[in-house]
């Protein structure tokens, strides 16, 4: 007798955009600023005559959402996060752009990368949600839970709690590491 099996289809963990603008110049730069984010750098004379360089990081659509470049033009992000891309793709501002997308599945380490990549992407004002937090935990280690620090714990944990959604290591690697770090923090909201 013959055995029928029904595999079940895979479960994609990903949407694939690969793109290919067809404009040029100012247009083309805001296109690539908008999604990526960029630095700008700026050098002032301070009182002392000395010349001091500051760094200002904007961050673009892909600073919080967690996402794998596959190649010049190919974007994998976690398929919660699809909608926004495919909206941002979509804007009339942006056309003429061939587009397309599809499903795929992305190895482990690749994910988790993309998940800790997004740590030190997401911008907090001058600092990176990364270092932010561990601000914060020195801080209050130190005992110094004043409403400045609670204002800026609250503001982590909203960032955190978006990233968190948009996990898409195995098991929620990144989650369950990152909880770990979050503990501190989530006292003080008790």
């Amino acid at each position: 007798m013959e055995r029928m099996y029904q595999q079940s289809a895979p479960r994609a963990l990903a949407k694939v955009f690969s793109f290919d603008v067809k404009f040029k110049g100012t247009k083309r730069t805001m296109f690539y600023r908008k999604l990526f984010g960029f630095s700008a750098r700026s050098r002032h004379m301070d009182t002392k005559g000395e010349v001091k360089t500051y760094v200002r990081s904007y961050p673009g659509l892909l600073a919080i959402i967690p996402h794998a470049k596959l190649g010049k033009s190919v974007l994998a992000v976690p398929i919660q996060a699809a909608p926004r891309l495919r909206s941002f793709f979509r804007n009339p501002m942006w056309q003429p752009i061939e587009l397309h997308m599809f499903d795929a599945i992305l190895p482990p380490d690749i994910r988790l990368q993309a998940m800790d990549r997004a740590l030190v992407t997401s911008n907090l004002g001058e600092v990176t949600l990364k270092e932010e937090i561990v601000a914060l935990q020195q801080l209050l280690y130190r005992g110094k839970a004043s409403a400045d620090v609670v204002e800026r714990v609250v503001r982590a944990l909203r960032v955190v709690k978006e990233l968190m959604m948009l996990d898409w290591s195995d098991g929620k690697e990144f989650s369950t590491r990152l909880e770990a770090q979050l503990a501190p923090l989530r006292k003080v909201m008790r």
